[in-house]
Parts: C-alpha cells; structure tokens; sequence
C-alpha cells in the first residue's frame, strides 16, 4: 500500500501561508504592495487589534476584472510576470501566491469593478455584486482563525499594531508621490500625502536629524546607489533606523549593513550603529530577488564588488562630515578646559525642586528648538572661534606634563574587608589581597563595574530626579508614538517626567544620575529598540539599559590605586550582589587557595 499522497489544496496554502504570512504585518506590506503594482495613487487602511481581527485595504488602482476575480485567489497565478523570465523582475508580487495564501488562513474578500468574491479559509463564494467601482476593497478578518498555534505566536496589540506602521513607513519612503493613511477603530494612526522625498523622510526620521544628514548620490556599472547618511553623532542603539530598498522593495541585506558598518567605523562607538536611507537601483539580471518567500532578502550576483562599491560611494559621502565632527570635538576639548580653569560655560539648567508652571501655549515655540548637541554647539560658538587654526586652542603646555591623580574615596583605613587585606596592585589593573587560606587575584574594572551598576540601579527610583528649567522636546515618528505610550508609567518610576503631547515626548525631569545628553540619547535608543516592549519586562529593561552607563564611569584597566583605595573596593564589594561575576558575565575575579599554591610548588 503506498505511503505517499498529494497534499491537499487546502494543506498546501496553508503551508505557503506560513512562509509568507507571519502576522498581520506581513499580510498587509502583500497587499499594499498589490495596489502600487496596480498604479494605485491613495491607499488606505484599516485595522482591528493590531490587524489580528481585521485589516482593510482599499485603493485607487487599476482594479481586477469580474472574470480575473476566481483566477485571483488561485495559486501561482499572477498578471506581473510577462515573459517567464525570473531574472527580469520589475513588479513587487510575482509569486502568484500572496492572496490565496492569505485566504487560506482567514476570511477573505476581495471587491473590485462592481463585483466581488468572499473566501472563507479556502472556501470560495460566487462572486456578487459590490459598491466598489473604483480601484479595489480587500478585507481580511479573524487571521489565523483557524491555526490556533500561529494565532498564539502573535504579540499584544499594539506590537502587532507598530510593526503595521513600520511596513506603511517603509513603503511610503520608497513611493513619496502616493498618499497613505492608516487608521483604527480609535483614531487615525498616520496620514501622508503626496510628497517631495525629503518631506517624506523628515516626517518619518524628524526634521532634526535630517539638517544634518547627507543627502548623496554615486552610480557605478549595473548599479546605482542613493539616499541619506545621517550624522555620527546621531546613532542609534539598533539597526531599526537603517532603511535598505533595493529596487523598491524594503530588505535586510548583510552585504549593504557592512559596508555602512565599515564606512561609519571610525566615526561611531562600537554596539552603536549608524542612521540611514539608501536606495539601490541594480540590473535585475545581476540580483536574485527569488530567494525568500517574503521577498525581505535578495543575493547579488557579485555579493564583493557590490559591497566594494557601496562602502566606496558612502566613506566617500562621510567625509563631509568631517568638518562637523571636528567642530563639535573643539567644543567637547573646549568645555574640558574651561572646566580645570573654573571658568563658567553654559550648560543645560537643571536645578532640584518642583517643576515650575508651563505654558502649553510656549509647546510649538520649544518643539520647534534643534537637538541638544546643536544647541551646546551654538552656545559654545561664542566662545571658540571654529578656524583652520581652532584645534590649538584646545591645546595647553601643561596640560602636556603628567598631572597628578585624584583619590577615588575618602578611605576607612581601619575597615578589614571579608575579601581580604590587599597586598598589591600588579599591572596597574588586578588587586592582591590576602585572605584566611590564600590569596585573591580581583579585577578592579569588573568589580567596580558591578559596584557602580548596582548603585545606578537603586538610585533609579520616581523621586529621585532632576527637573528641567526648560522642557526638552523629542520628535515621533509614527510607530515610536505607540512605543512611547508603553514607556511613560516606566520612564516616570526610573525618574523621567515626561508625557506625549501631539508627535513629541516633552521631558520635564530627568534621573539625578544622569546627564542631559545621555538622558535624551537613552530615549531615543530605546524607542528605536528592536526588542519587544512589553509591560511586564519594560521597567527591568530600562533599568539594565541606564545601568550599561556603568563601563564608562568604572576604574579602568592601568589605572594605579593605593591602598586605602583598594580597600575602599574592597568594603563596596560586600554590599554589592553578585559580586563575583561582572556585567558581561564574566568572573570579577578568583581564588588561589593555600593548598593549591603548596601543590604547584610541590610542597603537598
């Protein structure tokens, strides 16, 4: 008897529903990408719970003919592959397989012309007539409906809701010439119309970073390449503000994201990554873009030269940023000067109290200020003179000669610690001590990484804060707007006092512990995270995320300590948790027990 069988219709969309439809999202950057293929000029959409209840498309588009509308909803039937030449490929949908693969994990319905044609998870109706005359009405209700174990792989509402705002973001910064609009049972959610590029990029990354971005342009053989490079200093804690379309179509693509790694290397911390828009125009027959059902990744034919040529042409565009970096590198160098002299410079006013009243009639005024790097940059303008010569004003002759270190701790000389007496420091990075039956090997980075964690950390409560003289405003783009609503309840117990008004978060207070600067960068790069955020995990995460500010302010490596400071470790050791391994996981130090040292001495 033979054990081998053809798969059902049924089974086999549903399969191929699960390559191409992961989630709401998925289904709906399908069908938008089906109405630009029908030269649609206003696409609207519509969505319930995040779209896991139900998403509405409609168009302005060429519209389907009653007698296309049954071939519509077959498999691997499509109207955008002329010539059977899958190396030509000039459309978005091509496979033949997104509608009835939608269809077969939903309700679907499908109007067009006058006439329409409803299929029930594969089960097709008759078609009927339809109010829909112009362009096409497609409505998908209860996703999934019918596979429990892909419905509970969905996240809340308004994950699902986010990652829909992303794909009309990402669709509208390729098509700035179509209107968009998306909106829920609540409200309208976002809204573009017809637009200039560079309207449509500072709508979606904000004004501010665009004034400083590079707009550029390089073409090579076969390939062109275009877009944004955003300034260094505008990084981000994720690739989430790295957008890559090749050939109109939005991808992550390993070979593109190296070449931005490579080219913004020198320029931007590691774990940081730069903000960017590049649009590549390539000779389809020198690009696969039949590799992934979901047409996210594509592969080149010659993967080393594309990505020779790409880092080329954005190292060649980075360089104007070199004037700005230097400039703002003056000041950084100035303000550390003026600091040993005593000399007053302007910083952002902070003062401890209640915050005083404010005018919301002042909130278009404020919101319309530049970043704060900006702002230090103009008001340390007046005070260093930005000339061929400027770098020699940071530069004095003493500052040449070695300067003498100040202790770390007022020292308790009289405290004994449970990690022992220390005995010595070697290689100006690991203290010795001695203890009962051996000795202790500590690294004094790791520990007093750990130690200064743990006190960021319990010093992150709601009312220890600093309050701003002045609000300071950061702008939204429309899927931080719905993030930013999960993060106030958590940002205000971490110490921030801050609340959405229009497309904007204006800060009224900020934690004690941190600055202005890395308080507004800690914002931004949690918004722009590409880890869920979840109600539940949002407080630890914040937390941890401030507390990684700890590497930086820690003793490092070749730093020379006395004593009575290695003591002072010591004492803080006891009152830390955890002690004994650092924040990256690794062993803060360890023990050589007497015992041990006899028996490689060979004295056991």
């Amino acid at each position: 008897m033979s054990r081998i069988k053809l798969l059902s219709d049924d089974l086999i969309n549903q399969i191929a529903a699960g390559e191409i439809v992961e989630r709401p999202a998925s289904a709906l950057k399908e069908l938008v990408e089906n109405s630009l293929d029908a030269n649609a000029r206003t696409i609207e959409v519509f969505l319930q719970n995040g779209g896991k209840s139900k998403i509405v498309i409609q168009d302005d588009g060429e519209g389907i003919d009653k007698s296309d509308l049954h071939m519509a909803v077959q498999r691997h039937a499509t109207s955008k592959l002329h010539d059977d030449n899958l190396f030509n490929i000039k459309s978005y949908g091509f496979r033949g397989e997104a509608l009835p693969s939608i269809a077969s994990v939903s309700c679907f319905s499908l109007e067009s012309r006058g006439f329409g044609i409803n299929v029930n998870f594969s089960e097709e109706s008759d078609i009927f007539p339809s109010s829909i005359d112009n362009g096409t009405r497609v409505s998908i209700q209860n996703l999934f409906g019918r596979t429990p174990a892909r419905l509970k792989f969905l996240k809340s509402d308004t994950v699902e809701l986010t990652a829909c705002l992303n794909v009309i973001e990402n669709i509208a910064l390729i098509r700035p010439n179509v209107n968009f609009s998306l909106r829920t049972d609540e409200k309208q959610i976002l809204s573009f119309s017809k637009a200039s590029l560079d309207e449509r990029v500072s709508k979606i990354f904000g004004s501010a970073l665009l004034k400083k971005a590079i707009p550029f342009e390089e073409k090579g053989e076969h390939i062109s390449v275009s877009g944004y490079l955003f300034h260094p200093l505008d990084n981000r804690y994720s690739q989430h503000f790295q957008r890559i379309f090749i050939n109109g179509r939005i991808v992550k693509d390993k070979a593109v994201s190296l070449a931005l790694k490579n080219a913004y290397k020198e320029l931007i911390p590691a774990g940081r990554f730069a903000v960017a828009l590049i649009f590549i125009e390539i000779d389809p027959f020198h690009l696969d873009a039949n590799i992934s059902p979901t047409k996210s990744e594509v592969r080149f034919r010659d993967n080393v030269s594309v990505q020779k040529f790409l880092t080329d042409a954005f190292r060649k565009n980075i360089h104007k940023f070199d004037k700005i970096s230097n400039e703002f590198e003056i000041i950084r160098i100035a303000e550390k000067q003026a600091s040993e002299n005593d000399t007053p410079v302007e910083k952002p006013k902070i003062y401890q109290g209640s915050h005083p009243s404010f005018n919301i009639a002042d909130f278009s005024r404020i919101a319309d200020k530049s970043a704060v790097t900006a702002r230090q940059n103009a008001d340390f303008s007046e005070k260093v003179a930005i000339t061929e010569g400027a770098l020699a004003l940071a530069i004095r002759e003493e500052d040449v000669h070695e300067k003498s270190i100040e202790p770390l701790f007022s020292p308790d000389t009289t405290y004994i610690s449970i990690y022992g007496k220390p005995l010595a420091q070697i290689f100006n990075s690991y203290i010795i001590t001695e203890v009962d039956d051996g000795i202790l090997i500590i690294d004094q980075h790791a520990v007093h990484e750990k130690i200064t964690q743990n006190k960021i950390i319990n010093n992150l409560t709601k009312d220890n804060k600093q309050y701003l003289l002045k609000p300071e405003i950061i702008g939204l783009n429309n899927s931080e707007q719905e993030i930013a609503k999960n993060l106030l309840a958590s940002l205000d117990e971490c110490g921030f006092s801050a609340e959405i008004i229009q497309n904007t978060i204006m800060v009224t207070a900020i934690p004690s512990i941190l600055k202005l600067e890395e308080a507004l960068q800690f914002i931004h790069d949690i918004l722009a995270s590409d880890e869920p955020i979840r109600d539940i995990e949002t407080l630890d995460m914040i937390r941890k995320r401030i507390a990684d500010k700890a590497c930086h302010n820690s003793i490092r490596f070749g730093r020379k300590l006395s004593i009575e400071e290695m003591n002072e470790i010591l004492k803080q050791m006891e009152e830390t948790p955890s002690i004994h391994q650092c924040n990256h996981h690794r062993p803060s130090f360890f023990k050589i027990s007497k015992s041990q040292l006899e028996k490689m001495m060979q004295r056991g």
